[in-house]
């Protein structure tokens, strides 16, 4: 699914919905790389979730830029960007 798919096609409960679920494949996929390590795991879910109001601006400003890009590997760039590999 496409940027401009999840930011012209869905309202914000389920574009919410979607990120966050892109966020957890992500965060899971992490710590199945780093096991029994969850350190990594940890960082995309305190970034995502941690409450702080810029990253949801950061997300959109990210996805209104690269509206022909899947969703999955732009939230891959930002979260690599802010947790590594």
């Amino acid at each position: 699914m496409t940027a401009e798919d999840v930011l012209n096609r869905m309202n914000d409960e389920e574009r919410f919905a979607y990120i966050s679920g892109v966020v957890d494949g992500l965060a899971f996929a992490r710590w199945t790389a780093d096991q029994p390590d969850n350190t990594g795991m940890q960082c995309i879910y305190d970034w995502y979730y941690g409450g702080n109001t810029a990253v949801r601006e950061t997300i959109q400003t990210w996805l209104t830029r690269h509206q022909d890009r899947p969703v999955d590997a732009l939230m891959y760039v930002l979260i690599k960007r802010e947790c590594g590999e």
